[in-house]
């Protein structure tokens, strides 16, 4: 029990410091950021970020508990010409409940994703870029991660008639390779666009990812639809670079059985030099 205990106080530690560092690093920016805001609403923008998505969900695994989720999600841009390669890695780290009593929360690395998008090094009225995507066997423990090496095509269209962006990114992906007595990965994920400018600073979107399972026996178990919406404030820091401060949540409308509920947000985007 004093464990457990120790461990939810330490969970609760870690919310109220990313909570904190997200007020502390976020403090009003001037309108020389104004440009900023609709490449940051684009996948395959040309700039180089080092996002930190922080997200709780509730309500998660058989005993209902939270699950909590770093994902650390670099992107960096090379020219290749008429082309540019946006290189984008998700890399999880995970805080998963137990799944039945007595056990112990799990924490480690998930398994990476990484996406490669070729895009248009000029895009015109309609944005676009495709490529691979590689989910590497990553993940420290069988319950952080699937055991599998999966790979697949990833694609993202999106227009943005001021003050609004809106499109869609799609990847599906397949297992090739890992664990043989692991499930199949057979999983597509589509993570809809949809902002709205609000002044050069400040923005709203809608937040989260539809994912589909396609092994799930049964279609209740299939699909996983949240429905969640997010603030972000565009920063200056004296003397540091542009940062974006992101803070929302949402709930999954629809879920498998052992999928959690609400969820709540907070993101920090720090916008790098070239």
């Amino acid at each position: 029990m004093i464990v457990r205990e120790q461990r939810s106080h330490t969970t609760s530690a870690a919310s109220s410091l990313a909570l904190a560092a997200l007020v502390l690093v976020c403090q009003p920016a001037t309108a020389q950021e104004e440009d900023l805001q609709a490449k940051l609403a684009n996948p395959v923008a040309d700039l180089i970020t080092l996002p930190f998505q922080f997200t709780s969900t509730f309500n998660t695994g058989p005993l209902d508990k939270q699950q909590h989720t770093l994902n650390i999600q670099p992107v960096y841009p090379v020219n290749l010409g008429e082309l540019n390669l946006i290189n984008r890695l998700i890399v999880p780290v995970l805080s998963n409940p137990a799944l039945a009593p007595g056990q112990d929360r799990v924490n480690g690395l998930g398994d990476i994703l990484y996406e490669g998008f070729f895009a248009p090094s000029k895009p015109g009225k309609m944005i676009w870029g495709v490529g691979p995507a590689v989910q590497l066997r990553t993940a420290t423990d069988d319950r952080l991660g699937s055991g599998k090496w999966a790979a697949g095509p990833t694609a993202v269209a999106l227009a943005q008639p001021h003050p609004w962006t809106f499109g869609a990114l799609v990847t599906q992906i397949w297992s090739f390779a890992g664990d043989d007595s692991r499930p199949r990965v057979n999983q597509m994920q589509i993570q809809p666009i949809l902002s709205y400018t609000l002044n050069p600073l400040n923005s709203i979107a809608y937040a989260g990812i539809i994912t589909a399972n396609w092994e799930a026996d049964r279609s209740s178990q299939r699909w996983t639809v949240p429905l969640g919406a997010t603030y972000s404030i565009l920063t200056k820091p004296a003397g540091f670079v542009p940062v974006n401060c992101i803070i929302g949540g949402g709930y999954n409308v629809i879920h498998p059985d052992n999928v959690g509920t609400w969820f709540l947000r907070f993101q920090i985007n720090f916008i790098l030099p070239k």
